[in-house]
Formats: C-alpha cells, structure tokens, sequence
C-alpha cells in the first residue's frame, strides 16, 4: 500500500534530540505515511537510535550513508529521491509537531488542488529550555503567479522548505546548491500553485540556545548564486512589463540583509536570553 504521506529527515549527529522528534512524528493523529531518514555519515550514536527505531515500527525506511555528503542539502535531496507518497515534507532531528500536524495539511491539500504547498504559523524555540518567538506565516492565495511570488519576497519565509508539497510538483534539481536555497524552494512553489497556512501554530523549529547563519558552500555567505536564480526564474515567468519591480524588491533584500550583517552582526542570527 502506497502511503499518503512521506516524512523526509535528513539528519547528521543528531543524537542529542533525535529520540524525542521520532517520538513526536511517529504519534502523530494522521498515521498513513512513511518516515524516511538519511543519515548523512553519523559519527555520534544516531545510527543506533535510528534502527532501534526502524525496529519498532515498519513504517521508518533508514538509510545510512557511509560519508558525510559536505553538503546539508545533498542530504535533503536524498531523503525526496526515496519518498513514494503524494505529499511530502521534511523535518529537521529537532524540530517537533503538534499531534494534529500532518492531519491539518493532508487537509488542506486535499481541500485545494491548486495549492502546492500547506504549512502554518510556528514557533522558533530553545531547545535548552527557555524562550520562544512566535512566527505568523502569510498565505499566498492569489490566482496570479506574479503577486503570489511577489508576496512570497515580501515575506521571506526560509521556513516554507519544511511545510507540506504536493510530491508531482517538486523535482529533486528544485533543492539547489547554494545559499538560501530554502528560500529559492518557498519562491518556486509560489509560482507553480497557492500557499496555504493553518493560523495555528502547529510547528515548533528548535533552536540550541543559538542560530548562527551559516554558508552551506563554503567558508562566507553568498548572495549571488540565489539572486541569479530569481532573475531568471521571472525573466522565464513573467512578462516584460513585469520584470523590473520583482528584481528591484530581490535587490532592496539583498542589500538589507548584507547591511544587517555588516554592521550589526548579532541581527542576523538569533540567541535567546538566558
């Protein structure tokens, strides 16, 4: 039996909190799907958790992988290339759901065949105990590829990467390789169908005391390859006329983002108070 649903995780070293997210996506109320995870080269005691794990419950596939791919998002591609439902989603070793998470986007999905990916408002929390920061995700609704896109650069929503798409809408090539490639992703099913969001927060994205961007390509931050991808993705998309205002919007972002960094570091990542 074909499963609804496929769960990609996309883990390495993970140990620390691994055993508490299987717990949360294996007692989920919706429980047709597959649970897929990649283990990209482990070297702590994730391989054991995972197949006491794939021992418990028949519907984990595990897949080890005897050296580290270097590159997180080569993991992700992975874990998609093994999924057989027609939903899909990813979830990080340390992130946790609500009990009702799956069964809310299966809904919304079903609901709306011409949205293309479900995801709800969530929360950024620290996984060592103290501090949350509550995230309101705008929906994408509009017929129009071009104001859904448009609204999408509004709201950067690097988060989108882990909500729910419809798996016939997605190829493996959409998970680039180059920074802010999960923005890219949310920015790609914008254009191919209507983004949704449950105004609950059925999400949690865990954080150890403190995020710290980081380059997935090497040793700084890069904003070129990201920005050439969106001006080809509109001069493909969009017409003439429409062309200036998108990569003008591209442009203001970059730029804030880079001033941010520059001169107040602490901007761009994120650390709860103790």
């Amino acid at each position: 039996m074909i499963p609804k649903v496929s769960i990609c995780l996309p883990v390495y070293n993970g140990e620390k909190y691994l055993s508490k997210t299987l717990d949360c996506l294996l007692n989920q109320s919706f429980n047709n799907f597959e649970l897929i995870i990649s283990d990209d080269g482990s070297s702590d005691s994730t391989n054991e958790i995972c197949l006491k794990y794939a021992d418990m419950d028949s519907r984990i596939k595990y897949f080890r992988h005897s050296e580290n791919f270097g590159m997180p998002v080569k993991n992700f591609r992975f874990s998609l290339s093994k999924a057989t439902a027609e939903y899909c989603v990813f979830v990080s070793h340390d992130d946790y759901w609500n009990v009702n998470f799956i069964k809310k986007m299966v809904e919304i999905l079903d609901d709306d065949k011409e949205c293309s990916l479900a995801f709800s408002d969530y929360k950024i929390f620290n996984l060592q105990g103290k501090g949350e920061i509550l995230i309101g995700v705008s929906s994408s609704n509009s017929n129009s590829s071009y104001s859904r896109y448009l609204s999408r650069i509004v709201d950067i929503q690097p988060a989108l990467i882990f909500g729910m798409f419809r798996r016939n809408m997605v190829n493996i090539q959409d998970l680039e390789f180059y920074d802010f490639f999960e923005v890219n992703f949310g920015l790609l099913m914008a254009l191919r169908g209507k983004i949704r969001i449950a105004n609950e927060y059925l999400m949690s994205w865990g954080i150890d005391g403190e995020r710290i961007s980081y380059s997935i390509t090497g040793n700084k931050i890069s904003y070129v390859p990201f920005f050439i991808s969106q001006v080809r993705l509109i001069l493909n998309n969009f017409s003439f006329i429409k062309v200036g205002f998108p990569i003008f919007m591209i442009g203001l972002l970059l730029i804030k983002i880079r001033l941010k960094r520059f001169f107040k570091p602490k901007s761009f990542n994120l650390k709860f108070d103790e």
